[in-house]
């Protein structure tokens, strides 16, 4: 009788610990910073490591504000590692930005595509 009773502890921990690790990718997405959007720009992103330039991935969700009831869209960006991300008019202009602030050198050379 008593194996009985072990062995359904040993399910119910087992499930309690697979609940830990579902809740844990559920909350993967975190809030990391608010940027007002400048009308006219574009969001890039560089990889720290590769030295990638690209136009960063956005997500667009609409929803209706409860208090004016009016639509509202939200953009989302989807981080990824190594990467750091500015607004810019164009790629040319987000390198000058990159250089000036020292993240990349003067010397480095950037082809544009």
């Amino acid at each position: 009788m008593a194996d009985f009773f072990d062995g359904r502890r040993q399910t119910v921990q087992i499930q309690k610990d697979e609940m830990e690790i579902l809740d844990k990718q559920l909350h993967e997405f975190k809030l990391i910073g608010r940027i007002r959007k400048i009308p006219g720009h574009s969001m890039f992103s560089i990889n720290l490591k590769t030295g990638e330039i690209k136009m960063a991935p956005i997500e667009k969700s609409k929803c209706i504000d409860f208090i004016t009831r009016r639509p509202v869209q939200n953009d989302r960006i989807t981080i990824e590692p190594d990467c750091l991300y500015r607004q810019a008019l164009n790629k040319k202009n987000f390198i000058k930005r990159l250089v000036r602030e020292g993240i990349i050198g003067r010397k480095n050379r950037i082809c544009l595509d």
